[in-house]
């Protein structure tokens, strides 16, 4: 009888497992943009107003800052559609009805007051002349 050999001792490696941090949660990636807070925020912006003009003894107001998404379309619609669309949002976005219909109703608007008006407006949703040159 043949002599057997013994089965090779097989050696095991041990690996350490390195611990990964854990997986962050999404509202721990970055800012929460639609939440209740950022709602209140935006609304805020809004609802605090200056005088723009006034017609008949009734001031019309604009809000003082606008929300960023304001302006992102403004700039969205500059680009692809130009410069008299983004300002018709700007009207849309800023004034009233009530404000349009004044200013569209008084007949003493003068070219120096209305461009007044249009800058404001540009200025306001698109700031730093993003539009180009002023009326």
């Amino acid at each position: 009888m043949a002599a057997s050999t013994p089965p090779k001792p097989t050696t095991r490696k041990t690996t350490t497992t390195r611990k990964r941090p854990a997986a962050k949660a999404p509202a721990d990636l970055g800012v929460v943009l639609d939440d209740a807070a950022a709602k209140a925020e935006t609304d805020a912006l809004v609802a605090e107003r200056e005088p723009l003009f006034t017609v008949g003894g009734v001031t019309y107001t604009i809000p003082k800052r606008v929300p960023p998404s304001w302006s992102m379309k403004a700039y969205r619609i500059a680009t692809e559609q130009g410069d008299s669309a983004a300002l018709e949002f700007a009207v849309e976005k800023l004034l009233t009805e009530e404000a349009w219909e004044a200013l569209q109703e008084c007949e003493t608007v003068t070219p120096t007051a209305w461009e007044k008006v249009l800058n404001v407006l540009v200025d306001r949703i698109l700031p730093g002349g993003v539009l180009g040159p002023k009326a």
